[in-house]
C-alpha cells in the first residue's frame, strides 16, 4: 500500500513577498513629500513672492500631514475597497440565467473601482506635474499683473515724484527747495523706487514689497501650490496603504493575482 502522502498533487510554490521592503520604502517616500515643501519653499527653487512663502512655509506641511493623517484613519475603508473582489469574489455569470440589469450594473461598478484605484495614483501623479505647471504660469502672470499697476500708480500723479526726491536724500522745504537729508540705510532697499521703464527692477521691487492684499490670483497660487504636493503624497499614501492592508490580511502575492478561493487545476 503506496503513502497516502505521495498521492496528495504537490502545492504552488509560494513566491517571495516583497511587501516589507515596499512598505518602508513607500513610507518614507510618504514623510519625505510631507516634509517637502519646507526646502522648496524656503529655497525657493519654486518660485514665490516672499511674503506668500512664509505662508506656505507653514501652510503647506501642515496640510500635506493633515492629508497623511486622514488617509492613515479611513485605511480599513480603503482597503476593503482595493481587495473586494479578493475578500468577497464576485460569482461567476450562468450562462443558463439571464442576469438582470441590477445585476450587470454591480458587475459594472466593480470593475469600474478597480480600475479607478489602479490608475489613481497614476493620475494623482500627473495631477500634481500639472499643477507644478500652471503654478509657474500662473506666477509669471501675477508677476506681470502686479508690475502693470505698479507702472500705472507710478505715472499718475506726484505722489511717485515725492517719493523719487525722498530716494535721493532730499525733501522739499517751506521755500520750494529740496534740501539733502540723510537716508537710513536699512530703509534704502525697502523704500527704493525703481524706474517704469525699468522691467526687471519693477519685477523685484513688486516682488519684495508685495502684501498678501496686493498678490493678484493669490488663491488660485496658494491652491496650485499646496496642490501639487497633497496630490503626490496621496498617490503615494494609497500604494503605501495598499501594501500595508496586503500585510495586515494575510494575502500572498498569488492570492493577490488571483484571488483568496481561486482553486487551481489539479
Amino acid at each position: 500500500m503506496g503513502n497516502p502522502t505521495e498521492a496528495e498533487p504537490p502545492r504552488l510554490r509560494t513566491p517571495p513577498s516583497y511587501s516589507a521592503a515596499a512598505r518602508r520604502a513607500l513610507a518614507f517616500s510618504a514623510v519625505a513629500i510631507t516634509l517637502l515643501p519646507l526646502p522648496i519653499t524656503y529655497f525657493g527653487i519654486l518660485p514665490a513672492y516672499p511674503v506668500h512663502a512664509r505662508f506656505l512655509l507653514f501652510y503647506a506641511p501642515f496640510l500635506c500631514l493633515l492629508t497623511l493623517s486622514y488617509l492613515f484613519y479611513i485605511r480599513d475603508s480603503l482597503a476593503r475597497a482595493m481587495f473586494a473582489d479578493v475578500l468577497d469574489p464576485p460569482s461567476p455569470p450562468d450562462p443558463y440565467h439571464y442576469e438582470r440589469a441590477r445585476e450587470r450594473l454591480g458587475r459594472w461598478f466593480r470593475h469600474l473601482k478597480a480600475i479607478t484605484l489602479g490608475i489613481l495614483p497614476a493620475l494623482l501623479v500627473i495631477t500634481s506635474m500639472y499643477c507644478v505647471s500652471r503654478y509657474l504660469a500662473s506666477f509669471n502672470q501675477s508677476v506681470a499683473r502686479a508690475a502693470e499697476v505698479y507702472v500705472e500708480r507710478a505715472g499718475t500723479g506726484e505722489e511717485v515724484g515725492m517719493i523719487k526726491e525722498k530716494q535721493r536724500g532730499r525733501v522739499p522745504t517751506a521755500s520750494g527747495r529740496a534740501s539733502r537729508q540723510p537716508v537710513p540705510r536699512d530703509s534704502a532697499t525697502v523704500d527704493t523706487m525703481p524706474q517704469p521703464s525699468d522691467s526687471r527692477a519693477v519685477r523685484q521691487h513688486v516682488l519684495r514689497t508685495s502684501s498678501m492684499e496686493s498678490i493678484p490670483e493669490v488663491v488660485k497660487l496658494t491652491g496650485l501650490y499646496i496642490g501639487a504636493f497633497v496630490a503626490l503624497l496621496v498617490a503615494v499614501t494609497l500604494m503605501a496603504l495598499k501594501e500595508y492592508a496586503k500585510e495586515a490580511m494575510g494575502l500572498s502575492e498569488h492570492e493577490l493575482m488571483f484571488g483568496r478561493y481561486y482553486q487551481s487545476n489539479e
